[in-house]
């Protein structure tokens, strides 16, 4: 079979096993060169897997093995959250990061997280108090400490009773008001809003 060589860079396809394989030269987020290979049963799945890495990698850096969740959200507040959102809104971003799904989700490769995975950790978040788990309401004073149980109590405390949101925690102490503090109904705004539960 005759055709044009292919240039330098370009890669090639080739047998591998009971299917075959194909590679492009491409150019890392860290600015190196190496090889990303794909693969399929059959000739013409990796030639179209080619064509389109190739295509990626003429446009941009293209990683080379799968991030995990937690590289995948520190690089997407860097380059998308930071860049184009206001400072105090991009901390918050990281803050739930962070506090709320590094911690469970953060070591999991990007291409096996399921919705499954989503699911369980969004269920597993509404039935943890946060104030408990990150340890928030045994750091302060014994008098102070305001963690309201989530099941099994027959009525709210009184000082609850403001926030309606989905989870329960452990509400910071009481305090006088300052100027241009928001009200109570403001807070029940704000934790019905991010479905957290925070002290």
């Amino acid at each position: 079979m005759t055709g044009r060589a292919r240039a330098n860079g370009e890669g090639s396809i080739f047998p591998r096993g009971n299917g075959f394989a194909a590679y492009v030269w491409v150019t890392t987020p860290a600015g190196t060169r190496t090889r990303k290979y794909v693969y399929g049963q059959d000739r013409e799945t990796v030639h179209r897997k080619w064509v389109e890495l190739h295509r990626t990698a003429a446009q941009r850096p293209v990683a080379t093995r799968v991030p995990t969740v937690g590289q995948w959200l520190e690089t997407w507040l860097a380059e998308e959250v930071r860049p184009n959102l206001a400072p105090a809104t991009a901390e918050n971003y990281a803050m739930f990061v962070r506090l709320y799904i590094a911690p469970v989700l953060g070591s999991k490769r990007l291409d096996r997280l399921s919705v499954q995975d989503v699911q369980r950790w969004v269920n597993a978040l509404r039935a943890q108090c946060q104030c408990c788990a990150q340890g928030k309401d045994a750091a302060r004073p014994s008098r102070l400490r305001r963690c309201w149980p989530r099941s099994g109590s027959p009525a709210r405390p009184a000082h609850l009773e403001f926030a309606d949101a989905p989870t329960l925690g452990c509400p910071e102490p009481a305090a006088a008001p300052g100027p241009g503090a928001p009200s109570r109904s403001a807070a029940a705004r704000v934790a019905g809003s991010d479905g957290s539960s925070g002290g």
